[in-house]
C-alpha cells in the first residue's frame, strides 16, 4: 500500500504540490503502516483486469497486487498534529466522530495505472457502504482545492464542498477543502 500512495502521490500532485514536500511526504511509512485503532482499510487488489475490494488483514499487509486502497473511519477533530503531541498520534475525534454520527474518508489512492477502470469507484462505493452500516448519518473528506481530477471525482459520487478550508502548511502551503455527503 505505501508503494500505492508514494506512486499515486508523485502522479496525482505533480504541479500541485512542490516535488520536495511530495519526496518528503512519501519518503517514510505513513499512518497506513500503523493504523489507529478506529481506522478502517480497504484494498482493492488486482483480478484480471478489474480489481477487487478486500479487507483481509492478509492482503493489506502484503503489497503484491494491491492497486489502491482507502481508509476510513469517525470524523477526526483536526488535520495537523498539536503542539507538544508527536506527528505520529492518533489525532482525536470529533464529539460527532466519537458518537459515530459523521464518518470520513481519510485517503483513498490508486496506482496511476489503475486510473479510470473503476478501481477508485469501488473504493469509495464501498467505504461509504462501510461507514453507512457503521451507523455514521454522514460523511467528509478533504482535497486540496487545485486538484480538479480529483474533486470531479468525488463530485460524481455525491460529494459536495461544504465551504470548510484548511491551509497545509507543512506542504507548502496548499489549500484543501472540506466536501461532505448524507448517508442516508
Amino acid at each position: 500500500m505505501e508503494a500505492v500512495r508514494r506512486e499515486s502521490w508523485r502522479v496525482a500532485y505533480a504541479g500541485l504540490i512542490g516535488k520536495a514536500y511530495i519526496e518528503r511526504a512519501t519518503a517514510g511509512p505513513s499512518g497506513i503502516s500503523h493504523p489507529a485503532p478506529w481506522r478502517r482499510t480497504l484494498v482493492a487488489v488486482a483480478d484480471g483486469s478489474r480489481a477487487v475490494a478486500d479487507e483481509s488483514p492478509a492482503v493489506a499487509g502484503s503489497s503484491p497486487g494491491v492497486v489502491g486502497y482507502t481508509a476510513f473511519g469517525p470524523e477526526r477533530s483536526g488535520l495537523a498534529p498539536q503542539p507538544g503531541r508527536a506527528k505520529t498520534d492518533p489525532l482525536p475525534l470529533t464529539p460527532a466522530g466519537l458518537a459515530g454520527e459523521v464518518g470520513e474518508v481519510y485517503a483513498i489512492y490508486v496506482a496511476p495505472d489503475w486510473w479510470s477502470t473503476g478501481t477508485g469507484r469501488l473504493l469509495m462505493e464501498a467505504a461509504v457502504a462501510s461507514l453507512l452500516s457503521g451507523g455514521y448519518r454522514r460523511a467528509v473528506l478533504w482535497v486540496l482545492d487545485t486538484n480538479a481530477r480529483a474533486r470531479r471525482f468525488y463530485e460524481r459520487a455525491g460529494w459536495v464542498p461544504d465551504g470548510a478550508a484548511n491551509t497545509m502548511t507543512a506542504l507548502g502551503g496548499v489549500v484543501e477543502v472540506r466536501y461532505t455527503r448524507p448517508l442516508l
